[in-house]
């Protein structure tokens, strides 16, 4: 074939002067596309399907039961020669953080636990997580549980066990730098000034939930995207999440009266408002 074509070039080149003949050359030292790399998105669909597919069939009563409450788990980057306890996961039954020192945070309202005969999916934003019992050593101890967290394309696995150690973390207020936007946006919708945020969380298309306690203690709920706000509603005594209210944050201003408030500062040390804690 290779002699086949050097012809056809040599007989047009003959025919129709170096003009051809150099069409030619590009013909034949043209090079093969290299097939695209699938993104993140791709790769992490992939991956889900894997996990999934690991999980089995549908869970019964007693191994659904193996997966109720919260659940706390770490692991190692192994990419960054980091050790155990390089990443951290707390997951609630309202709110799932999702932490890597130097990498940020991330987190979400759980949805429904997907629970099979082999363990427990569920997807809280942009981070999905999958639990399952065996048997897992971290840093020397041996745990009952393997977790693995899916976030923008990357897997992460390591150990976990059910409860959260309280006072580790910094519950919904973890991600607070990255909520600020939003916040801004539903205290100045506020009635009655000034109004404390107690819960806020990403709902995924640029929107963002934010609940508040207006000055004469009504409740309030926000959601606001691109600096507007879609949503304010009176939230009734019943309605709250049980990590609401833990800690409030208060933006700006003197910092308020009590034992357990701290400042609250962005990632360049710059101070966004205060933390009220229930206890310290």
């Amino acid at each position: 074939m290779r002699t086949v074509i050097r012809g056809l070039c040599l007989g047009a080149a003959l025919v129709l002067g170096g003009a051809a003949l150099s069409a030619c050359q590009r013909q034949s030292e043209a090079p093969a596309e290299a097939p695209a790399a699938p993104s993140d998105a791709e790769r992490e669909a992939a991956i889900a399907a894997e996990q999934l597919a690991a999980l089995g069939g549908p869970a019964s009563a007693e191994q659904r039961a193996a997966y109720a409450g919260d659940f706390q788990a770490s692991g190692g980057l192994d990419a960054l020669s980091m050790g155990e306890g390089a990443w951290e996961l707390r997951l609630l039954e309202d709110y799932a953080q999702f932490s890597r020192p130097g990498l940020g945070e991330d987190g979400g309202i759980p949805g429904e636990r997907d629970y099979r005969e082999r363990g427990m999916r569920v997807v809280a934003g942009a981070v999905t997580i999958t639990i399952m019992q065996q048997p897992c050593t971290a840093s020397g101890l041996q745990l009952p549980y393997v977790a693995h967290v899916l976030y923008e394309g990357v897997a992460y696995q390591g150990c976990a066990r059910r409860g959260i150690n309280e006072g580790e973390g910094g519950g919904w207020a973890a991600v607070l730098p990255d909520l600020i936007p939003a916040i801004d946006t539903c205290i100045a919708r506020a009635e009655a000034q000034p109004a404390r945020v107690t819960f806020a969380t990403p709902l995924g298309e640029g929107e963002t939930a934010v609940r508040l306690r207006e000055a004469n203690g009504s409740r309030r709920e926000c959601i606001a995207a691109g600096g507007q706000v879609t949503v304010y509603e009176t939230l009734s005594d019943v309605d709250s999440r049980r990590s609401e209210g833990d800690p409030e944050f208060q933006r700006g201003g003197a910092r308020p009266a009590g034992a357990c408030v701290e400042p609250a500062v962005s990632g360049s040390g710059a101070q966004l408002g205060w933390l009220i804690r229930r206890s310290c």
